[in-house]
């Protein structure tokens, strides 16, 4: 303290001022950043329902590749039994042997 009460009293008093000032800004911010809280809190529950949608949607994928592949198996599967009695009935006739040692004949004209 001074020997000047007035002068001590204008110190306080800008002091005081610039203490508010400072108390309002923060309380701004702290709005703001509240605000912007919220905002981020709605953002990560708006992401969380996406990636939980993704997810189902994603199993529902997966469950028809797995159907698919089954399907293409067991037609793989049936292929190849047919392509295995068609050739057990032509070599059973003779015919895979007889067609191998035979040359290939030219096109007839007539």
């Amino acid at each position: 303290m001074t020997a000047d009460p007035a002068s001590d009293l204008v110190r306080w008093v800008k002091e005081g001022e610039h203490l508010f000032r400072l108390t309002l800004e923060s309380l701004r911010g702290a709005a703001a950043l509240g605000s912007k809280v919220e905002d981020l809190a709605e953002e990560n529950r708006r992401l969380r329902q996406d990636n939980e949608a993704l997810r189902r949607e994603l199993d529902v994928l997966r469950a028809e590749r797995l159907e698919v592949a089954d399907t293409f198996k067991a037609f793989a599967e049936h292929v190849t039994h047919l392509a295995t009695l068609a050739l057990q009935r032509l070599g059973s006739r003779g015919q895979l042997a007889g067609d191998a040692a035979r040359p290939p004949q030219a096109p007839r004209v007539n």
